[in-house]
């Protein structure tokens, strides 16, 4: 069933478990759950909400300062708004808690990014051309400022579970990563990495490994560290005869950390194997080839397909506009990048790596191909379908639970593509919001059973959402919500409770920066080759990888 449609003044946003939804209306914030009950509302000066460009919630599953009797734990979670200067955070748990940072880039710039630290009680900020990442503590009212951040939304990524924070960093033309530790953000370890200009950084979601990104011109490179900053492996792909790699563009790990994809601008997807590093195989047609001492299958997404063993779907447009899958004739030729781009200049590349909750799937997309999407099975490397579009594909994600698959096309009808391996055919949701010409956002939210899922689709305008049957696609009859105790938690706060003196944080930085040997200044400072005691799961410690090399004793 598709609920009706619900005025904003800005895009929608919900927050990552799916349970709220955030929307601005003029002068007041309002949270929704997800079928449609006001959970909470604030109001929000109407120029600083003119102003407002950054919506974000704070992480799924986050609590508050984690180990400390100080902060809370969040049941529905923080929420932050921000313009070119200044940001107001939320707690929809508390309507008489807020906090308001003014001038949170530092005086360099306006804000480019903002997001929720490992816990909700942190804040990170990037300014204006990547000077500066600030991290913003919402209970001792101070920051850390780092300086000489990648500038770019993959230059930082916090370690699962206990929030150490990895952030690339360029000084003197020298790539480095640095290791904070949580709460306090003091400097563990500085590592000068080996690469030309590092792209990306990313945790494994156990904890036990980081992988960096080299710059595609630098050639085939990833390399993977331990926790505690030591260089493991570094995979560098062989050329395949007179193919010359053109380098990564885009990593993923998926959810049991038994793989590492990584997609290429040659349109390949090599997967690495579990840990080692040692195996890989190559999302291909179930043919494996050998490389080195390494099983490996080659595929590049052609552009011309031919898969009669598998589903190939394409995109039907009636004249009345109705939109529908039907089987493609085979081969199929997509529309290509040549053929679609304004520009001279087509793109290339694997530009979406995304597993699903179990990791049996991986959907894909390749850039020179922007309106198709590929579904592999991770076991056999072989296609489980191929999906083509009448418009480029923005955004793709899997349900967190079910093997449903949602995908978003750049068009002007406010439509949802879903494919599911159970269904007979994949279908397409198209929802009633006015769209203005505006720029449209889909994404999933928290269903009240495990026989259906809810999607949301949101304009500048409305956002509407609709619920359909895991089983089959169709549309489904709404529920009442089961936790009816969300529906009130406190009167609204008026402008002059929230924004008081005594609700209202000053906050001001405290500088951290790093000389040419990574020390850290500013009074927060730590030694920079510590071992990896404070690398610890709870109580669990990893020991540094390499601790006999400092107990050999000098021989003689």
């Amino acid at each position: 069933m598709i609920s009706k449609s619900a005025p904003s003044s800005q895009h929608s946003v919900a927050s990552p478990n799916g349970e709220c939804i955030a929307t601005l209306q003029q002068s007041c914030l309002v949270i929704t759950s997800c079928a449609g009950i006001r959970i909470q509302s604030f109001c929000v000066p109407q120029g600083f909400a003119s102003r407002c460009r950054l919506i974000r919630w704070s992480r799924r599953g986050q609590v508050a300062n984690a180990g400390s009797q100080q902060g809370h734990t969040d049941e529905y979670g923080r929420i932050v708004l921000a313009d070119d200067e200044t940001i107001k955070a939320f707690d929809v748990q508390d309507a008489q808690w807020s906090a308001t940072i003014e001038k949170a880039a530092c005086n360099v710039g306006r804000i480019t990014d903002v997001a929720f630290g490992h816990s909700s009680d942190e804040l990170l900020v990037i300014s204006d051309y990547g000077i500066k990442l600030t991290i913003w503590s919402l209970i001792t009212c101070r920051g850390v400022e780092i300086r000489d951040p990648k500038y770019m939304i993959h230059c930082y990524d916090h370690r699962p579970r206990t929030g150490h924070l990895a952030v690339l960093t360029r000084h003197a033309a020298q790539d480095v990563l640095m290791l904070l530790d949580p709460g306090s953000h003091e400097l563990i370890r500085s590592v000068e990495l080996p690469t030309v200009d590092a792209k990306e950084v990313s945790w494994s979601p156990d904890g036990y490994w980081i992988a960096v990104r080299d710059v595609a011109s630098a050639g085939h490179k990833v390399f993977i560290y331990t926790a505690d900053g030591h260089l493991f492996k570094t995979y560098i792909a062989a050329e395949d005869g007179d193919v010359i790699g053109l380098g990564v563009k885009r990593i993923a790990w998926n959810a049991a950390s038994g793989a590492l994809a990584l997609g290429d601008y040659n349109d390949r997807v090599t997967i690495l194997s579990k840990n080692t590093v040692y195996f890989k195989t190559t999302l291909g047609w179930g043919q494996l080839t050998p490389l080195q001492s390494s099983p490996v299958a080659k595929f590049s997404h052609p552009s011309t397909i031919y898969l009669p063993q598998s589903g190939v779907w394409q995109e039907q447009i009636t004249e009345s506009k109705d939109r529908s899958y039907t089987v493609a004739p085979q081969p199929a030729s997509p529309p290509t990048s040549s053929s679609l781009a304004k520009a001279s200049s087509p793109t290339h590349g694997i530009s979406i790596l995304s597993f699903n909750a179990d990791s049996t799937l991986i959907a894909t997309k390749a850039d020179s191909i922007p309106t198709t999407v590929w579904i592999w099975f991770l076991r056999t490397g072989k296609p489980a379908a191929v999906l083509i579009h009448h418009s480029p594909v923005k955004h793709i994600s899997w349900h967190e639970k079910s093997d449903i698959l949602l995908i978003h096309c750049a068009i002007p009808e406010p439509a949802v593509h879903l494919w599911s391996p159970a269904w007979a055919a994949p279908r397409i949701v198209l929802l009633p919001i006015e769209t203005q010409g505006s720029r449209l956002e889909a994404s999933w939210l928290q269903s009240s059973d495990n026989d259906s899922s809810r999607i949301m689709i949101s304009s500048t305008h409305q956002y509407a959402t609709a619920r359909i049957a895991n089983s089959t696609g169709e549309l489904v009859p709404d529920v009442p919500s089961i936790n009816n105790s969300a529906v009130s938690l406190g009167d609204v706060a008026g402008a002059e409770d929230m924004f008081d003196e005594g609700h209202s944080l000053d906050l001001s930085p405290i500088k951290i920066a790093h000389d040419e040997t990574m020390e850290v200044q500013g009074g927060i400072g730590g030694d920079n080759n510590q071992s990896g005691s404070r690398f610890g799961m709870g109580n669990e410690v990893i020991d540094d990888t390499f601790h006999y090399r400092r107990h050999v004793k000098a021989g003689g």
